[in-house]
């Protein structure tokens, strides 16, 4: 398509276009590519067939002849001058832009009859494989066969879970939720028309969240792709941010951008989670793989310009070799790395954004203290996770790389003082990244299992003791008091949440990771639910908006998402991934009629199509007016498939177990039988569980 844009003539001199007796391929000698020429490696194909058996008569496989002189796609002249098609002498095909069109002998048709043609279009390695997918579909009974099989086929997938709730327009609306994740795999995020993400493609946050849901939807064939996934982890604990073609293939960003996101540390170690809670497979912590390796060190604030491509991927140690770390070790870094590299507030620093990609203008002094909520969870549960291992498997001890007892520094000589922002971001920056970089020792020391968990859960603790005694924020207004969390620090190191010139400033994303991750205590969580009601809570529509109006133009100290109108996108939309995830939070932490009034209120405006105008599911965000947005892009379908199976529903795992735990409402029982069902998968056995009210 860039091509199509940029090089339209260029490229069709690439073209070497065959007449074939049932149809046009084209294929290109070369991919135009001014950054560096590619061959050709594809067939691109149009074959058809008359459905009583009879090739076409005849093709059309150029613009100049089938478009003819003047003519446009409205009057192309074959059609238009009904004119006969020709085989065409290679000086006339060659070099030219294609067309697969393709003439048949003429057919009258009586009233009420039919006749079927059977057009095949696709890309192939070869040309052997264009004709051996032609084959299989060339008569009416072939197609009728094929596609019978591929109903058959996404059935099974939206069977995989279901959930009976007695209203068949929900229990259908749910088999469409379940298959928004399986899509966003199969296409990535940008497969509609309905999108602005460029070239589209499945960037490192989507891949994690997708597999929440495809641990639960397909649990067979995790544990390998979860494997492979860490190999996009660097050793500063940063990651690539677009999924190549093949499993564990990874590219640094698309159009040649690198970024840091802060937040994508925190998204393996929760799918990792699940996994294992659903398998009670931990021997997974103890698989071995990669580390990803390009131009980029210190977490882009250096650059290698000794590296090329040439030298691979991969991070190798000092005799060449490609270094190996256990995924539990690739773990460890993503979160140790990001306890120190905090900024003047002691608060994680925002980088280039968090889960908010319209973040992305505080680069400098930016800090996001709701995702520090999700890393100190983390931290606290991954000392959970050792020490379940530990109980499980008998580990006593594990072999990490000697460099990287440097971040679990409390059993070192070298403590940090973690009330020292400086201290803590000098000593990642001037002690462990120049460990590590350009590459590392390969030497390996066995660490005891209780001295990491004993450091874990001390940087965790002080994680929440930092945000619970510096980060809570007091409105009163109008005879009431609020208190909630602030959410981050901009680019001139101002706290964005409060009272600021007679408007409230307050964001969603500080609350749920708050609730999510166990900081926020009971008293807190009541407090943040009366809070989001006053200030976030949609008045028309019940819907949960991510942030409240600021009033600005725009907010060049913190990122471009204050630029877009307000109500649409990441600036106070109702955006339904972070509402799902407040709901999941809000189940977790036992508020389960909150939490249901919080999912309801994202089914109904879904479901109401009059105002929403989309297929059946969930869409990205809701505007002012209620319609809905990016339908398959959003990570939303992930999380709210894994909140009704694991929080409503109850049906989960733990550390392999099969555990029950309904947090139903009264509404969501069938009012006729009493009754709601789940249909789902456990342990390698299709499992139907069904609630009595």
């Amino acid at each position: 398509l860039s091509n199509k844009h940029d090089h339209e003539h260029v490229t069709s001199l690439l073209h070497r276009i065959e007449q074939l007796p049932n149809g046009v391929c084209v294929r290109p000698t070369m991919i135009f590519d001014e950054r560096g020429h590619m061959p050709g490696e594809h067939v691109y194909y149009v074959l058809g067939v008359d459905g009583e058996g009879p090739a076409p008569l005849g093709t059309f496989a150029t613009a100049e002849h089938f478009y003819g002189d003047g003519g446009n796609n409205s009057e192309p002249a074959a059609v238009w001058n009904d004119l006969p098609p020709q085989r065409m002498a290679p000086e006339a095909l060659q070099g030219k832009e294609a067309v697969g069109a393709l003439r048949f002998e003429a057919a009258d048709l009586a009233p009420g009859r039919h006749k079927d043609y059977l057009i095949v279009i696709g890309v192939d390695d070869t040309r052997e494989g264009m004709g051996s997918v032609f084959n299989r579909f060339k008569t009416p009974q072939q197609f009728d066969a094929s596609l019978s099989q591929n109903k058959a086929y996404w059935q099974d997938k939206v069977g995989t879970i279901q959930f009976l709730t007695g209203a068949p327009d929900e229990t259908s609306w749910w088999q469409w939720v379940t298959l928004q994740p399986i899509l966003r795999r199969i296409f990535g995020c940008s497969f509609l028309p309905d999108h602005d993400y460029g070239k589209g493609g499945k960037g490192w946050r989507d891949l994690w969240q997708d597999l929440l849901s495809l641990i639960l939807i397909e649990p067979g064939n995790i544990r390998g792709t979860l494997i492979n996934n860490f190999a996009g982890v660097r050793i500063d604990g940063s990651n690539a941010t677009i999924i190549g073609a093949k499993p564990g293939e990874f590219i640094a960003d698309r159009n040649f951008i690198t970024r840091v996101w802060m937040d994508h540390g925190v998204w393996p170690l929760a799918t990792l989670l699940l996994y294992i809670d659903q398998t009670g497979d931990y021997d997974i912590l103890l698989e071995e793989g990669a580390y990803f390796r390009d131009v980029q060190f210190s977490r882009t604030y250096e650059k290698d310009y000794a590296w090329t491509a040439k030298h691979g991927d991969c991070l190798k140690d000092k005799h060449g070799n490609v270094y190996r770390g256990s995924i539990l070790e690739h773990v460890l870094i993503q979160h140790l790395v990001q306890f120190f590299n905090v900024g003047e507030h002691n608060i994680i620093r925002l980088e280039d954004a968090d889960w908010n990609d319209g973040l992305d203008m505080a680069k400098e002094r930016g800090e996001s203290v709701a995702f520090m909520s999700f890393y100190g969870g983390n931290l606290i549960a991954l000392a959970d996770l050792l020490s379940d291992l530990s109980r499980a498997k008998g580990v006593k001890e594990i072999a990490l790389a000697v460099e990287i007892k440097t971040l679990l520094d409390s059993l070192t000589s070298m403590h940090v003082d973690y009330d020292d922002p400086k201290a803590k971001k000098d000593y990642l920056f001037e002690v462990y990244f120049p460990s590590v970089q350009p590459q590392v020792s390969g030497q390996k020391m066995a660490v005891a299992v209780k001295d990491i968990i004993g450091d874990l859960r001390n940087k965790g603790e002080w994680i929440f003791a930092q945000i619970r005694e510096h980060e809570k924020v007091t409105v009163e207004q109008k005879g009431r008091t609020d208190t909630w969390f602030n959410g981050y620090y901009d680019n001139k190191g101002r706290r964005v949440e409060g009272r600021k010139d007679g408007r409230v400033w307050m964001t969603l994303p500080g609350q749920v990771f708050a609730v999510m991750s166990g900081l926020a205590s009971g008293e807190d969580i009541g407090q943040i639910i009366a809070s989001v009601r006053q200030y976030l809570r949609d008045g028309r529509t019940g819907g949960i908006r991510l942030n409240t109006d600021f009033g600005l133009d725009h907010y060049f100290d913190l990122g471009r998402a204050f630029g877009f109108a307000y109500g649409t996108k990441e600036n106070g939309a109702v955006f339904s991934h972070m509402t799902v995830m407040y709901a999941y939070a809000l189940y977790k932490r036992g508020f389960v009629q909150e939490g249901h009034e919080v999912l309801r209120s994202l089914r109904k405006m879904a479901m109401d199509s009059s105002k929403s105008k989309i297929y059946p599911g969930i869409p990205e965000y809701f505007d002012m007016e209620g319609r809905g947005h990016y339908h398959y892009l959003t990570g939303a379908a992930s999380w709210l498939v894994l909140t009704q199976l694991t929080q409503v529903y109850g049906v989960r795992g733990e550390k392999g177990d099969l555990r029950i735990e309904p947090k139903l409402s009264s509404d969501e029982f069938d009012p006729s039988s009493g009754e709601a069902s789940v249909i789902c998968h456990f342990a390698g056995k299709k499992i139907k569980v069904t609630f009595q009210n």
